[in-house]
């Protein structure tokens, strides 16, 4: 039986609901004493359910961790098991290095950020095995022919989880923490390396970035995150021409809905950069479509339409992203603009 989880999106989105109705009441102008004791209880009550979720879920990782390991005790050291047919030899279980705690419920978390995968089957199998799955993970290269390649895929899968939710919510030193260790557990692992990459690459770090990009498009030429990644640092150089043909390939290979979703967003700081502000807000409002909670291509798309003298519709971008997540720091930036405009001040043509 072939079982269908929910997205994380599908799980989490009641919540992230009540956490938007109570983030409007709290900044409502009829919010008085009254009110506050009643807006206390209610986060109070939602503060709980969440540490609930949270509890529950890790007791159902520690779950599917023991459901790995009678895997594991059952099949990996049995000669008859199902492997056999295929002629890959099977390895003894391996010592299990003590697990990581469950990554925390965060109702606060983008919702572009979704859980990272790994097959059970993938655990303890030799190189045979291994092989085929790289090819299809885009992971790293092989081991030496009938060496067994021990990972631990399932430890790894939440520190990627965990890296990818914290370059959402802009922990960039916090995602490049978690994904280290990503790596360790599992090396060569493109997915995880790209994110790295990126978590480098907003601190600054784009020769570090870059090389771990280049190092992943060198084994997956067709990585559609690593090659937005690198569009990003040529825009950052201002090398534009090289930037938008890794966008624009990017967007033409459409095998990752985040890639294309950032191809769309910095193709628009390409075109902005260029004056070219037509196409600069064609793609960013692409951008939005596939992802309405991006709030950074909503400031920047004010940022556009602001230098394309259409001040109203600028001013309707950044009060767009303003309400859409009041915990995220874009959020605040389109405040803080709006304040600005307010007070007759203007917006920097420089990011």
């Amino acid at each position: 039986m072939t079982i269908l989880p929910p997205s994380a999106e599908d799980v989490l989105s009641p919540l992230r609901a009540q956490v938007d109705d109570l983030a409007r009441e709290l900044t409502a102008d009829e919010s008085g004493a009254d009110n506050g004791v009643v807006l206390k209880q209610r986060i109070f009550l939602l503060h709980r359910a969440v540490e609930q979720h949270a509890q529950l879920l890790e007791q159902l990782q520690g779950d599917v961790r023991r459901l790995v390991d009678a895997w594991k005790g059952r099949f990996s050291a049995n000669a008859t098991s199902s492997l056999t047919p295929l002629g890959t030899p099977t390895i003894s279980p391996q010592p299990r290095p003590a697990a990581p705690p469950a990554p925390s419920a965060d109702p606060t978390r983008s919702a572009l950020a979704t859980p990272a995968t790994a097959s059970v089957a993938e655990l303890t199998v030799a190189d045979e095995l291994h092989g085929h799955a790289d090819v299809a993970r885009g992971g790293g290269p092989h081991p030496a022919a009938g060496q067994p390649r021990v990972i631990d895929e399932l430890n790894a899968s939440t520190f990627v989880e965990r890296g990818w939710s914290r370059i959402a919510t802009g922990d960039y030193v916090g995602a490049e923490q978690a994904l280290e260790k990503a790596l360790a557990l599992n090396p060569g692992d493109a997915h995880a390396e790209t994110l790295l990459g990126w978590a480098q690459m907003s601190q600054g770090k784009f020769d570090s970035a870059m090389a771990l990009f280049e190092q992943v498009l060198d084994r997956v030429p067709d990585h559609a995150l690593a090659h937005i990644n690198v569009g990003y640092v040529y825009l950052r150089r201002r090398q534009f021409d090289t930037a938008m043909q890794h966008l624009a390939r990017a967007i033409e290979l459409d095998s990752d809905r985040k890639a294309t979703l950032y191809a769309h967003y910095y193709l628009g700081l390409v075109h902005f950069e260029l004056q070219q502000y037509a196409e600069a807000i064609g793609s960013l409002l692409r951008a939005i479509e596939l992802g309405p909670n991006l709030i950074e291509a909503r400031f920047e798309l004010g940022r556009v339409f602001w230098f394309a003298d259409r001040t109203d519709d600028a001013i309707a971008a950044w009060r767009k992203g303003a309400e859409v997540n009041k915990f995220n720091p874009w959020s605040a930036r389109c405040r803080d603009m709006l304040a600005t405009i307010a007070d007759g001040g203007a917006p920097s043509r420089v990011a």
